[in-house]
């Protein structure tokens, strides 16, 4: 055991520096390579923001072995407030390889085979209500689930930092039960949310990015917990720091691990000229941007946490498949569909929406419609004499013949995509002239 005022040993603190720089170069690399190939937004955020927990963890452990007492106070927040982060951001990837939410509600679950499911608890899972994500109350209420452990993450660590300045010891207990109920919710809603659409997760092969997430958080927590168990079981001195120290000390060398493993489920190869050689490639300080600008946060967290019920509501995520099928939900959910508006017709064959709910429809909306028909009707008219006035007056541009290089496509600064001319030769048109040519090298 180590005394409890000294730091680690020599050659484990020395471990522990070359560790650290090759897990922060190994992920570097990948990211950086992420930023350079940008040709999917929506997808490749995602897995930056889940990368550089490898980069932050590190760091912040190297730190934690050199300045307990600042890491403990600063550094730990930051690091247990984006470990939740990662767990909401591997949640938005699962949505975004399944097709976004209104899919996964209105298409995917609305079938014969995802049939409500029952919570996998023993004896209480028989008391709770089925989950049927096709009901977008249901589909809430397992996100609000996985998003409340990154809702409650900040408030955890500030009430932390306040029961140690104010050494109010005993009230360390109650927020550590709190934060352990809060991040088992979350895993099981997450676990919940796998189970209900593993089929369809399955031929995505999700299981790489699954276990990167799983693996940083399930060694960080229980190394964690059980530290932290140790210390309130008074088999620890008050001062001591040795745990803490071999925990940092040990997450620095699994870190090294973690980031190869990141590399290889995270593969910037899939976005490349040679694997999407027809696609634009967003320039990088854009790219940037579009990664940690949080414009997707802000809105999903506003809809999520804010708008709740107006938003997810059947009249809003209105099913795209045909009304028998929607016929034959389960009863709940054909009740909630009910209570919100819609009506069946014809034996369940056709169906209508009445005029109530999150969108209603104003009782006089067919009284103003002369009217907004004559004002889009003016809209029209006036945009296509602005068109033609534009056609006749605009002076034709020399035409650019240059075949190569960026003369090409003018290179403009201040557009976000580039086109990358070298993917052009992984293009179809080029890989059927090189099919031609050893056709007929092969005829001769």
């Amino acid at each position: 055991m180590l005394p409890v005022d000294t730091v680690l040993p020599s050659w484990w603190q020395n471990l522990c520096y070359i560790a650290t720089v090759l897990a922060i170069l190994i992920s570097a690399n990948s990211i950086c390579r992420q930023f350079l190939n940008y040709r999917r937004p929506s997808e490749q955020r995602l897995n930056i923001r889940i990368q550089l927990l490898v980069p932050i963890f590190s760091l912040t452990c190297l730190i934690a072995t050199l300045r307990p007492i600042l890491a403990q106070l600063l550094l730990d927040p930051i690091r247990e407030i984006y470990e939740a982060f990662v767990i909401y951001t591997f949640f938005s990837l699962l949505i975004l390889i399944l097709g976004g939410e209104r899919r996964i509600i209105t298409e995917i679950c609305i079938n014969d085979n995802h049939p409500p499911i029952r919570h996998p608890i023993p004896i209480l899972g028989h008391f709770f209500p089925t989950i049927d994500l096709s009901d977008p109350s249901d589909f809430l209420l397992v996100k609000r689930g996985i998003l409340q452990y990154v809702w409650f993450k900040p408030l955890y660590c500030i009430c932390v930092i306040l029961s140690e300045a104010l050494s109010m010891k005993k009230s360390q207990f109650g927020l550590l039960i709190i934060y352990n109920v809060s991040v088992t919710l979350s895993l099981y809603s997450l676990a919940l949310f796998w189970r209900c659409l593993y089929q369809e997760l399955k031929p995505h092969n999700p299981w790489s990015k699954f276990l990167c997430v799983k693996l940083i958080i399930f060694a960080s927590y229980w190394q964690n917990m059980i530290i932290q168990t140790i210390a309130i079981l008074g088999k620890l001195e008050n001062d001591s720091i040795a745990p803490y120290l071999y925990q940092n000390g040990l997450l620095c060398i699994e870190m090294v691990g973690f980031a190869i493993f990141h590399s290889v489920a995270f593969p910037w190869q899939v976005y490349s000229s040679k694997t999407l050689p027809m696609a634009a490639r967003m320039n990088t300080l854009y790219a940037l941007r579009d990664c940690f600008g949080g414009g997707d946060l802000k809105w999903d967290f506003k809809q999520t946490l804010l708008a709740g019920p107006t938003y997810y509501n059947f009249k809003n995520f209105d099913s795209t498949a045909e009304s028998r099928l929607v016929a034959r939900t389960n009863m709940t959910s054909r009740m909630h569909r009910i209570n919100e508006g819609v009506r069946f017709t014809n034996n369940g064959e056709d169906r209508y929406w009445m005029h109530y709910g999150a969108i209603g429809v104003p009782a006089n909306s067919n009284c103003n419609n002369s009217n907004v028909d004559r004002q889009v009707a003016h809209q029209n008219e006036s945009v296509n004499t602005n068109i033609g006035s534009t056609i006749f007056n605009e002076e034709i541009d020399d035409w650019d013949d240059t075949v190569a290089g960026q003369g090409y496509i003018t290179d403009d600064p201040n557009y976000p995509v580039t086109w990358d001319p070298n993917g052009y030769k992984y293009g179809n048109n080029i890989s059927r002239i090189r099919a031609d040519i050893r056709h007929c090298s092969a005829n001769v």
